[in-house]
């Protein structure tokens, strides 16, 4: 038997409907300003993108860890400028749809396509992203610079684990990165 990594997904270039799109961003919490924190890398793409998106006119939420709740580190990075009609919410889950209360700030908005960015790919990303695309339904786009886990390993096995979900899951997945990400 021969043993060999999967083949990571091949990142494209993506326009999207604007009206129709949210960004969510997963744990990426003040503990982005330590730079030992491998989530630290993420932080000039994703401000960069943020901007992007805002003047877009995307939709916004953000996702903290209920652990993190009221410790020093348990809020949106200050670097990305968090606006206030960008909602935090602290789902106790690896899936970020847990509480139902994502889930009712898509809904309202009629949104059908999210753009999902963050921190341990291989935890929070995967979880929220296989949710949204299997039972959801939604149209899910994963830029690859713009998640990271805690070893290359568990981020390639990520990224492969989206292109092998079955009950047509793998097919809501489109691959970008955050500078070909476009909104019309």
């Amino acid at each position: 038997m021969t043993t060999h990594s999967p083949k990571p997904p091949r990142p494209e270039a993506v326009t999207l409907d604007a009206g129709k799109t949210a960004l969510l961003v997963l744990d990426l919490s003040e503990q982005l300003a330590d730079p030992q924190e491998i989530c630290s890398r993420l932080v000039p793409g994703i401000t960069k993108f943020l901007d992007r998106a805002r003047a877009a006119g995307v939709f916004i939420a953000f996702t903290i860890s209920a652990s993190l709740r009221g410790t020093p580190t348990g809020h949106v990075y200050s670097g990305f400028g968090r606006k206030p009609s960008e909602p935090v919410i602290y789902p106790d889950g690896f899936d970020k749809f847990t509480s139902g209360e994502l889930q009712g700030l898509l809904t309202e908005r009629n949104l059908d396509t999210l753009i999902i960015a963050g921190y341990r790919s291989n935890i929070s990303v995967l979880n929220t992203a296989t949710r949204a695309t299997r039972e959801l339904h939604y149209r899910v786009v994963i830029p690859v610079d713009g998640v990271v886990a805690l070893t290359e390993y568990e981020q390639e096995y990520t990224l492969f684990q989206f292109t092998v979900l079955p009950a047509g899951a793998a097919e809501r997945f489109t691959f970008s990165t955050l500078d070909t990400i476009n909104f019309k």
